[in-house]
């Protein structure tokens, strides 16, 4: 059966960082056409333990903010102050140095709703966010990691640091449960998409969890990856596009169904100071039969912002690739069902 695009598709993207908030911004336009608007859902990883979110997870023994504060800019309809206070970080020297105010507001919140999910659903009605989101836990999390030589990593800070390829990754407390609305979202959902961003650290833990990875089961609904830019230096040096893919069906125990990757070069200037960190352009491997790679169809598209002084995927031609996936792989998309 055909996915149609103008239909109204629940659409749930999963991941973390920058690169979930920068999916989510490219399906907005998806959500707030007049017919048959898309119902999007992101599902935020909350294992950051680092910066402003860091500070905050240990200060006041909480989930960390900060993805989800992106999330929920990205999702926000232009022309809203509240979305640049979100964004804004106070400078100087002093103890709110760094903090983004969006942090904070949504901590306070939480703390004022008693729930996370409550405080999401109230600064998202204020902005007037096209979409839901809910953090993918509620409990404090420390993502792990061992590498092939056996040295062992805690946090997301350590682990970019790492050696890969890793041999075990996992989430502690082992316990610790998923959100039930975003279990209940990946049910009924019609396409799980996995945004971009870091392989280790964003990108997979969400598909750590069980319940997580049985409801995409269950659901039935096919399984997109946006593939990175960028192998990012630390914890995806040397890493090709199939150490990725196999990276996420590895850990997280899931079949890809398609993975939508860029071909467009960056600039010889923007590349080479990438180079310099020791990252590398991840592109499909042209020598793969029918760019298929371990049963899982690659397609390439230009993707790339070229006007971005970063390795950015442009918002509009990520729409645009990902409305003709569903349509020319339907037959690919759908045979897990």
């Amino acid at each position: 059966m055909a996915i149609d695009v103008e239909a109204p598709l629940r659409v749930v993207a999963v991941g973390g960082g920058t690169g979930l908030a920068a999916l989510l911004r490219a399906l907005k336009p998806n959500t707030v056409r007049e017919n048959n608007p898309w119902r999007l859902t992101g599902i935020v990883a909350v294992s950051d333990n680092g910066g402003s979110s860091g500070r905050l997870r240990e200060e006041l023994g909480i989930i960390p903010p900060g993805d989800l504060r992106n999330c929920l800019s990205a999702l926000g309809l232009k022309g809203s102050i509240l979305g640049d206070l979100l964004d804004y970080r106070f400078k100087g020297d002093g103890a709110l140095a760094g903090h983004s105010l969006g942090n904070l507001m949504l901590s306070a919140m939480a703390d004022l709703c008693g729930s996370w999910v409550a405080a999401i659903r109230q600064l998202s009605s204020v902005l007037v966010t096209a979409g839901r989101l809910y953090p993918a836990t509620l409990t404090q999390m420390t993502l792990c990691a061992e590498d092939a030589a056996g040295n062992k990593f805690e946090g997301e800070t350590s682990i970019a640091r790492c050696n890969p390829p890793l041999k075990k990754l996992w989430l502690e407390p082992l316990d610790a449960e998923p959100v039930p609305e975003a279990i209940l979202a990946i049910l009924n959902a019609d396409v799980v998409i996995l945004a971009p961003g870091s392989l280790y650290t964003s990108t997979i833990p969400n598909l750590l969890f069980p319940e997580i990875r049985a409801a995409i089961a269950r659901s039935g609904a096919p399984v997109a990856y946006v593939a990175n830019i960028m192998a990012e230096s630390g914890e995806c040096s040397g890493l090709n596009l199939a150490d990725h893919i196999d990276a996420i069906q590895s850990f997280g125990q899931i079949k890809l169904s398609a993975v939508l990757a860029n071909e467009t070069p960056l600039s010889p200037d923007v590349l080479e100071r990438y180079l310099m960190e020791g990252g590398a352009q991840l592109f499909a491997d042209e020598d793969l039969p029918d760019n298929i790679h371990g049963g899982v169809p690659i397609i390439s598209r230009p993707l790339l912002d070229t006007e971005a002084l970063l390795a950015r995927h442009h918002p509009e031609l990520l729409n645009d690739a990902i409305r003709e996936l569903l349509i020319v792989l339907c037959p690919s998309l759908n045979q897990n069902e």
